[in-house]
C-alpha cells in the first residue's frame, strides 16, 4: 500500500514539473520580413502647431519599405489635424485662464463647458518623408521591428521640413504598425501608425 502511494505521489510531482516546463517555454518568435513591403497606411496621434495649439492628427496615405536598401518612404495624401477653433461667442467666457468652468456673462451663471469652446477646426495638409533603417532587427515582445530616422516635408499649415524617428513592425503575412515622432519649425507630432499589406490583394 505504501509503495502504491509513493508511486502516485511521484507521478503527481512529475506531472507538475512537466507543466511548469511547458509554461516556462519561450514563445516562438515571429520571423522578420525579407521582401519589400507596400502598404496603405493610416495613423492617429497628437500634434502641436505654433499659433494653433494642440490637437489630434490623422494621416492617410501609403508606405513603402525597402529591406534591400534599408529605406522607409511615406506619402500622406491627407494629413489631417483636428484643433480647437476660434469661433467663440463673447457671451460665454472662463473666469480665469485654464478654468474648467464656463460662465454666461448675461446671467452670471455657470453653463456647460462646451459653450466656451471655439468648435473644431480641421487643418488639411499633405506630407512625405524618407527614412533610413538604423537597426533592422530589434525584438520587442517577440515582434521584429525596425528603428528608423529620416527627413520629410509638410506641404502647408505649417509649410516646413521636419525630422522623423520611430519604430516600424512589419512581420510577414500580417498587418504592419509602429509609432513615429516628427519635429519641424512650429510643428511637433507623435502618434501610432498602421499599415495594410497591399500584396495580400493580389
Amino acid at each position: 500500500m505504501r509503495c502504491r502511494s509513493l508511486i502516485l505521489i511521484c507521478l503527481f510531482y512529475a506531472g507538475g514539473a512537466e507543466a511548469v516546463r511547458i509554461q516556462d517555454m519561450e514563445p516562438e518568435q515571429i520571423p522578420k520580413r525579407q521582401q519589400d513591403g507596400y502598404y496603405a497606411a493610416m495613423g492617429v496621434g497628437f500634434v502641436n502647431i505654433d499659433g494653433l495649439g494642440v490637437g489630434v492628427r490623422a494621416p492617410l496615405g501609403f508606405k513603402f519599405v525597402s529591406n534591400r536598401f534599408r529605406l522607409i518612404g511615406s506619402a500622406n495624401l491627407l494629413d489631417l489635424s483636428f484643433l480647437e477653433g476660434d469661433n467663440r461667442d463673447t457671451r460665454y467666457n472662463r473666469p480665469f485662464v485654464n478654468s474648467p468652468r464656463c460662465v454666461d456673462r448675461n446671467y452670471n451663471v455657470y453653463v456647460p463647458n462646451y459653450r466656451c469652446s471655439g468648435g473644431t477646426k480641421v487643418q488639411i495638409s499633405a506630407s512625405a518623408d524618407l527614412a533610413y533603417i538604423i537597426a533592422d532587427e530589434v525584438w520587442i515582445a517577440n515582434q521584429p521591428g525596425k528603428i528608423f530616422a529620416g527627413v520629410g516635408y509638410r506641404h502647408t499649415k505649417p509649410q516646413t521640413a521636419y525630422g522623423t524617428i520611430g519604430v516600424f513592425f512589419d512581420p510577414p503575412d500580417k498587418s504592419a504598425g509602429g509609432f513615429k515622432f516628427m519635429f519641424g519649425e512650429g510643428y511637433v507630432a507623435l502618434g501610432l501608425l498602421w499599415g495594410f499589406d497591399l500584396r495580400s490583394l493580389f
